[in-house]
């Protein structure tokens, strides 16, 4: 009995001392440890704890974010799943929001808040004459990462201050888009101007797993002259004036 009573307080002081030490284990140490489940995603300067903790650097595919900031919840992990409060900023990127990785292994975003500068999308957007001027902002309300691959997501952004410059120079209104998850786990939304410019945008997109399609036409309102030489160096030119813009691709395979 004696030695039943010594074992059961073993145990007990075995667990309490592995709950401290998890409590407070160093966010440098959980890295190294857990490195290879982040794919793409590299840290450097990592301090702090694993509940509590900061990053000098993130980086995804060789791109530099910035700083990084999270709060993990210890509750979260006690039911099997990994959930933080994330911050990212930077110089070219500034986002915060909920990020889950669940048992399944997808990773879950929830009311994530970001910007970044438009000319980040100039290579989709098959622009080579031209920079985007302004900066992308909105919010992605809920969107699911599996096996690497963006499966759906939903939400707003706004390319405000919108404008090119280069071969021609242009400011526009801003424009607005939407963007929600449809019934076969891919991503549709619609994209067009505030109506306030001399530019008039109305775009459709799509997305899913086997890639990605988005047209627009694009028009000149009032016969703006600056906007006209704009739409010669993008898109196909129609003989009404306005430029159609087809993009094709598959979708951003994260790791």
């Amino acid at each position: 009995m004696r030695l039943l009573k010594i074992l059961l307080a073993l145990v007990v002081l075995l667990l309490l001392i592995g709950g401290i030490l998890l409590w407070t284990v160093p966010a440098d140490f959980a890295y190294r440890q857990g490195a290879r489940f982040l794919g793409p995603i590299v840290l450097s300067g990592v301090r702090g704890t694993l509940w509590d903790g900061h990053a000098d650097g993130v980086s995804v595919l060789g791109r530099d974010l910035g700083e990084i900031d999270w709060r993990m919840s210890k509750g979260g992990v006690l039911r099997g799943s990994m959930v933080a409060d994330v911050r990212i900023q930077g110089t070219d990127v500034d986002a915060v929001g909920l990020v889950e990785r669940e048992r399944s292994g997808a990773l879950i975003l929830r009311d994530v808040r970001f910007r970044f500068p438009a000319e980040v999308l100039a290579p989709m957007l098959d622009v080579k004459d031209l920079s985007l001027l302004g900066d992308v902002s909105g919010v992605v309300a809920a969107a699911a990462v599996r096996n690497g691959l963006v499966e759906s997501a939903t939400g707003n952004a706004r390319w405000s201050e919108a404008g090119v410059t280069g071969a021609a120079e242009a400011r526009f209104a801003d424009i607005l888009g939407e963007f929600a998850a449809q019934p076969n786990g891919g991503i549709a939304g619609t994209a067009h101007d505030d109506g306030t410019g001399n530019l008039a945008v109305n775009a459709t997109f799509q997305a899913a797993l086997d890639g990605f399609t988005a047209n627009a036409v694009l028009r000149a309102r009032n016969d703006d002259p600056e906007v006209q030489e704009t739409l010669r160096h993008v898109g196909e030119p129609q003989p009404d004036g306005s430029s159609k813009v087809a993009i094709r691709g598959r979708m951003f395979k994260l790791y």
